[in-house]
């Protein structure tokens, strides 16, 4: 059944108080990643009174570590089990899901703070705290939309999810895509990295990957006794060398592949009179095609081949995954932005590791990532603007709404091929 739009949306505008003040409550409910915490008991706590069916999800690290989509988390949590992520949902048939991370960044150093982390300050409408922008705004506006939603929503399944997401995934937003069900599309409430709000907006995130190379050479014998600088290095081989040679050929077999291959940091040799016999290099891929265990795998056989001793794969890792630019929820996205904003929104297509890959890539369901205008990520005096916050709940509410309509015609949307 069609949604009343004028109905929820006024439901919606008088959720502004309490948009503040749960938004204070996240702050407040330390939730760093990697660290157990008890902040999806209040995320839990408020889908439950919504009606929804509420489901608790811990990571079983053993099974996901197969999967193709995980990303080891950097650093590792000590108690992954501590890191419960929410899923509720209301409803049957293919639904729509909204999701945001309910983890946050650390707050360290506290002596760059001009405000406490831990409570949510407004200062010249924007509110700071830690996580205010990265990502428990995105969580005021998933639970505020479903608050103004639910009681308006007939025939139509909402599924949402409140994950940890900040370990690259792998130990919240991945073990929730098995629970989800089927749904047709989804949206992942998050702010801009970029700093410029709902003037971008993802359909894409990049593959990535980082990877080490190891070349290896050989001392000549010194001409006198335990002298090194008697040494020839025209008889040894230099693993520097060796190296350059190999990341020569790699950066020809980059520039064939149309992918972004960058090597940032190289070490060799103990001293400057002594030949190196271990030379390192470590570098990033970023790519559009592919999955980083096939690019990867092209990577070490070009290096191995051109003479390293060993590659490996470490770090943070992803696939990258991307939604047709004339896919019906971009339009219906940028009409939602425009009609909230006044001004049509432009797509961000260089975001690496964005958790809109995994129910693109899990479930074959478009996807697409916004938020409020909110800025200093990762660092001190974080903050959300406070009214963009509350446009970002309207969004997400015009996009539902938009979405349910379209159901009435029978007609599924196209799933993604990945």
């Amino acid at each position: 059944m069609p949604v009343d739009l004028e109905a929820v949306l006024g439901a919606a505008d008088r959720l502004r108080g309490y948009e503040r003040e749960l938004l204070g409550s996240l702050v407040a409910r330390r939730s760093v990643r990697s660290e157990p915490s008890a902040v999806h008991e209040l995320c839990a706590e408020q889908l439950d009174r919504l009606g929804m069916e509420v489901e608790l999800l811990t990571p079983r690290v053993d099974d996901l570590a197969s999967h193709p989509e995980w990303c080891p988390p950097r650093p590792a949590a000590e108690e992954p089990d501590g890191l419960v992520s929410v899923l509720a949902s209301r409803g049957s048939g293919p639904g729509i899901l909204l999701f945001a991370h309910i983890d946050t960044e650390r707050p360290d150093p506290r002596d760059g703070w001009n405000t406490d982390p831990f409570r949510a300050t407004e200062i010249g409408g924007r509110i700071h705290g830690l996580g205010a922008a990265d990502d428990k705004a995105g969580v005021v506006s998933v639970l505020a939309a479903a608050r103004a939603l639910v009681p308006h929503l007939e025939g139509v399944r909402l599924v949402i999810g409140l994950v940890h997401g900040k370990l690259g995934g792998g130990l919240g937003t991945l073990p929730a895509m098995e629970r989800v069900g089927d749904v047709e599309v989804s949206v992942y409430c998050h702010p801009a990295e970029t700093g410029l709000g709902m003037e971008h907006f993802k359909i894409a995130t990049r593959g990535f990957f980082n990877f080490r190379i190891e070349a290896e050479g050989r001392r000549p014998a010194p001409v006198e006794i335990r002298t090194p600088n008697s040494e020839d290095p025209r008889q040894g081989i230099n693993a520097f060398e060796r190296l350059q040679g190999v990341l020569d050929a790699v950066d020809r077999w980059a520039n064939r592949e149309d992918l972004l291959c960058s090597v940032n940091r190289v070490s060799a040799g103990v001293g400057p009179t002594v030949l190196p016999e271990q030379a390192v290099a470590e570098g990033a891929v970023w790519f559009r095609r592919g999955t980083f265990a096939g690019v990867y795998e092209r990577l070490a056989g070009v290096a191995m081949k051109a003479g390293a001793r060993s590659t490996a794969l470490f770090g943070v890792r992803s696939n990258p995954a991307e939604v047709p630019s004339g896919h019906p929820l971009v339009d219906l996205t940028a009409r939602a932005v425009r009609a909230e904003t006044g001004a049509a929104p432009r797509i961000y297509p260089a975001h690496v590791a964005s958790d809109i890959r995994f129910p693109i890539r899990c479930l074959g369901a478009a996807t697409v990532g916004f938020g409020a205008l909110a800025g200093n990520f990762y660092g001190p005096d974080e903050w959300v603007d406070a009214e963009d916050m509350h446009r970002a709940t309207r969004v997400l509410i015009r996009i539902v709404s938009a979405w349910a309509g379209h159901l009435t015609d029978g007609r599924p949307w196209s799933r993604i091929d990945t």
